[in-house]
């Protein structure tokens, strides 16, 4: 089996240098428990021989590709979409990839087999169908993506790597290559796809490596020209609002200093009572709830209020707001269900207004960005972080945002 793919590999490295590049970044590796014939992350590109001796040599080869255009993508060693569980997330891969690239001896998902709009991003995709999931196989009340509540039976597992349209899947890899799985059966046979995604995790350092990959190609290979522009779109810098969001609990972070006589005070010893600090960060996030912010984007607004737990608050006050001041409420969990009144106007003044009269060390804003800039009042002591629901909105109004506070993009469109 190595001999097979070595030869693979030689001739990639004449037609195919992008993909010749990105595997050699990762160590070769038999494993014979994993249920899909391939997969990558933790910079090893791993393989079940048995699965992979039953197919045919084009059959490999596009299996391969399929791994190594996933590996250009950085799915391996990007940060899961929030909420999205092993399957989820391995299925928005494949069809990301789907989307762009067509193989001849296996069929890859696409956007069509989910009744998705074509053209999305793989975060997007990721999310969209982590809502087709049925409970069973949804990640755990936290939202952890590492692993599914209910792991398939033995009997799914074989279904699973079956062709969508049936017949042997030895043959030409068929759905297998990709973790397969019957796209009117969603949520059953999905050991593969959990295999499948088992390895990935964030590597800043890979993720570098792979765009110096991108940057220096000149000869695409066989690469659609689709492809390769989405590969040197993904080397534009990004601005990850998870990173934004946890500096700025980091600048907002406050503390009370309360005397004790149980530490020593650091000039004199036991003779004087020495402090210790209680942090007590008050943080508001406003969501903007008027009429140009759709349901969709409203439910992404409360993913990002659910983030904000996972970076050290202990609570939050959540402000419902168009043109005025809708509800307030404090949450100190994560929250699935919400209700949403107002979908009228829009005034970002209230929010901050509210915010400075009753003294929170944090605003964050979730919004879409149509309505005029505020005015800050005097004296306000307030942090801003203004999160745009898009690029489009980023780009459009991060100029004025950015007098007022830090921005930063949710990037789930």
């Amino acid at each position: 089996m190595v001999r097979r793919i070595e030869k693979i590999l030689e001739r990639w490295f004449i037609l195919e240098p992008p993909l010749f590049q990105v595997l050699c970044l990762h160590e070769l590796v038999a494993e014979d428990s994993i249920t899909c014939p391939l997969r990558s992350g933790r910079r090893r590109v791993e393989y079940n021989p048995g699965l992979l001796s039953k197919m045919t040599d084009e059959a490999l080869e596009e299996a391969m590709k399929l791994e190594a255009v996933r590996i250009l993508l950085k799915h391996p060693y990007e940060r899961y979409p929030d909420g999205c569980c092993l399957v989820a997330a391995a299925l928005g891969s494949n069809v990301t990839v789907g989307d762009n690239y067509r193989f001849n001896s296996f069929r890859v998902q696409t956007p069509e087999d989910f009744k998705l709009e074509r053209g999305r991003n793989y975060e997007w995709y990721a999310m969209r169908i982590q809502e087709l999931l049925p409970p069973a196989e949804e990640a755990d009340g936290s939202g952890d993506p590492d692993r599914l509540s209910s792991p398939a039976s033995s009997e799914d597992d074989a279904e699973s790597t079956r062709p969508a349209g049936g017949g042997d899947a030895g043959g030409s890899g068929s759905d297998s290559a990709g973790g397969g799985v019957h796209t009117d059966r969603i949520g059953q046979g999905t050991r593969p796809l959990q295999d499948l995604a088992e390895l990935w995790e964030e590597d800043a350092m890979m993720a570098c490596q792979i765009n110096s990959v991108i940057e220096s190609t000149k000869d695409w290979g066989t690469m659609p020209g689709n492809m390769q522009q989405m590969l040197k779109a993904s080397l534009k810098a990004k601005i990850d609002w998870r990173k934004v969001l946890s500096g700025f609990r980091a600048s907002i972070l406050s503390s009370e200093r309360k005397l004790t006589r149980m530490r020593p005070n650091r000039r004199t010893g036991f003779s004087s009572m020495g402090s210790v600090r209680k942090f007590n960060t008050r943080l508001l996030v406003a969501v903007d709830v008027s009429g140009s912010v759709s349901d969709k984007s409203v439910s992404d607004f409360y993913g990002v209020i659910n983030s904000a737990f996972r970076y050290g608050f202990e609570g939050v006050d959540v402000l419902q707001f168009d043109c005025g001041v809708q509800s307030v409420i404090t949450l100190t969990k994560a929250v699935k269900n919400f209700a949403v009144s107002g979908r009228g106007g829009t005034s970002f003044q209230e929010p901050v207004d509210y915010a400075h009269e009753n003294g929170y060390e944090g605003l964050v804003i979730l919004t879409d960005g149509y309505a005029p800039a505020p005015s800050v009042p005097e004296g306000m002591k307030t942090k801003i972080l203004w999160v745009c629901v898009d690029r489009e909105s980023y780009d459009e109004n991060k100029e004025w945002m950015s007098r007022t506070g830090r921005v930063c993009m949710m990037q789930l469109r």
